[in-house]
């Protein structure tokens, strides 16, 4: 009786895991599939797959050679593999007690004969599915192969676990939103959540750009098509979450504590046109800047809204025509009003206060994370500044940045630079 207790507890306790990560009644995901067509490359099969284990079902979040969908658990070979503490390999499953009467291996549901797996195992040590190729021929795999694919199932983990702070960091930025009148005065607690964060969110994208990496030295990987192909999504997803992390971290710490002084927005616009110059080369655009002024303000939180103004307004350009981006400021009794202008698709006038909020998207067809311009504004905000988005003449978007007069805010050997 202690011992069905016992592994009853155990099992609550894997499920409780799985509800952590968000894996209960889990959906395919889609950033898993290089990961399942390494796997299969690396170890000479067909079939490679992704499985989550949970109380009645296994649930295939990506698969090599098939499409995932969900098996009922007790058909399940995996079910049999996460009870156990070493990866398993079985050369012929018709002649391992622990398979050979699975409808998997019978012929019921399939005719597997090779079948190898490494457990997909949380830091606290539960086990949460795993990743496992097959065969319908009797096979073995090398030391080296079994090697690549435990470390394959833990770039599983580093992906689930990703995705797992990531949004976790998501909901605390939301429940922030909204218990607070105004994002704007949470700066420090987002702050704060930035730094404790920051290590655990790139702690594991780093594993897994290290090993695309590795993988991609190997001699059988850069001969082959297929296998670079893979590693290239696998580098686009992984860049793609890298960048999700530093936009959302930018975000938190858009608000923090400013380092005030003369900042030349000449050199920030020079600065930030270099930076972007891949984007800009790729997409045709031609961004100029004139007239810009020194002001005072946090010269790093002005780069990186200078750099978000440019950025949106070459990647919500038009099709039929060059994009053309111009920067440019004027002066007047209050101060200097900043103005990035473009010729793109535009913003309609009744989404232009929606489009500041943060997480939103008014084109999904285009790959963004809905946070650059909601940076922008905390960042106009912690300058007392404010923001207009306006109409190009002719078509496009100009958003406007009124910089005001800061000197009574300076030490006053620095106010005293500024006014002379």
């Amino acid at each position: 009786m202690a011992q069905g207790t016992d592994l009853a507890t155990n099992e609550q306790t894997r499920l409780e895991a799985l509800s952590r990560y968000g894996l209960l009644d889990a959906l395919p995901n889609p950033d898993l599939q290089s990961v399942v067509d390494l796997a299969a490359f690396l170890c000479g099969v067909p079939h490679a797959v992704v499985n989550i284990i949970d109380a009645d079902h296994q649930r295939q979040l990506a698969a090599a050679g098939f499409e995932p969908g969900v098996v009922n658990r007790c058909d399940s070979m995996c079910t049999v593999t996460i009870e156990e503490s070493e990866p398993v390999l079985v050369p012929d499953a018709t002649l391992d007690p622990r398979f050979n009467t699975n409808p998997f291996v019978t012929g019921a549901l399939d005719n597997v004969r090779f079948y190898a797996a490494s457990q997909l195992r949380e830091p606290g040590g539960e086990t949460l599915g795993t990743l496992c190729v097959f065969d319908n021929q009797v096979r073995d795999l090398t030391p080296e192969q079994r090697d690549g694919l435990d470390k394959l199932a833990r770039m599983v983990m580093d992906v689930l676990e990703l995705r797992r702070h990531a949004e976790l960091l998501h909901e605390a930025l939301h429940e922030v939103r909204t218990t607070s009148n105004e994002l704007l005065r949470s700066n420090a607690a987002l702050r704060d959540f930035a730094g404790q964060v920051s290590h655990d969110l790139k702690n594991p994208l780093t594993g897994i750009l290290g090993f695309v990496a590795s993988v991609a030295d190997l001699p059988a990987v850069a001969n082959n098509a297929d296998a670079r192909s893979g590693l290239e999504r696998a580098l686009s997803s992984a860049t793609r979450m890298w960048r999700m992390i530093e936009d959302v971290l930018s975000h938190a710490s858009a608000g923090s504590r400013q380092d005030l002084q003369r900042v030349p927005l000449a050199e920030v616009a020079r600065f930030v046109i270099d930076d972007l110059e891949p984007t800009i080369n790729a997409a045709g655009a031609k961004v100029t800047a004139v007239n810009l002024p020194v002001v005072i303000g946090d010269p790093t939180q002005l780069r990186a809204l200078l750099q978000n103004l440019v950025s949106n307004a070459v990647k919500f350009r038009r099709t039929d025509v060059p994009c053309i981006v111009h920067i440019s400021a004027e002066e007047d009794v209050h101060g200097w009003t900043l103005s990035v202008a473009d010729n793109g698709i535009g913003i309609p006038a009744s989404d232009r206060e929606r489009v500041l909020e943060l997480f939103t998207r008014l084109r999904p067809d285009i790959e963004g994370s809905g946070i650059g311009l909601a940076t922008v504004r905390r960042i106009v905000a912690a300058h007392q500044a404010s923001l207009e988005i306006d109409d190009t003449p002719g078509g496009g978007t100009t958003i406007y940045v009124n910089l005001p007069r800061r000197r009574a805010t300076l030490a006053p050997e620095l106010a005293a630079a500024t006014a002379a």
